[in-house]
């Protein structure tokens, strides 16, 4: 078991997000984990548009990603109250600073610490 197990610009890129988060929580006594936010406004404005977002964050074009998942802040929170985790602390990063009013909507990485519910 550890303190603290980090799962870091790892979650979009895994099949098995799921079992993932719940390992990570089972050998840990607090997990933190962060990801590229899709929901970020940006992203949301590109879609809009038809198109699939290409950014600083999401850099690659949709058919040469290596991302096999794309998330929103607020799919997160909703995972980890499905699989019975406490979120102890949530915020979004942008432009290298903390976003804690409207993360969802202002971040361009989400960062979640947590622990078994």
């Amino acid at each position: 078991s550890f303190d603290v197990v980090l799962q870091l610009d790892t979650m979009q890129h895994l099949r098995n997000t799921e079992k993932m988060l719940r390992e990570t929580a089972r050998v840990g006594r607090v997990g933190i984990v962060s990801f590229p936010n899709f929901a970020h406004w940006p992203n949301r404005l590109r879609v809009l548009t038809g198109r699939m977002p290409v950014t600083r964050v999401l850099p690659y074009q949709w058919y040469d990603t290596p991302n096999i998942r794309v998330g929103t802040f607020a799919d997160f929170e909703v995972l980890a109250r499905k699989d019975g985790l406490r979120i102890l602390e949530a915020f979004g990063i942008e432009g290298g600073r903390p976003v804690r009013r409207w993360p969802n909507l202002r971040a361009s990485v989400a960062v979640f610490k947590f622990e078994r519910g």
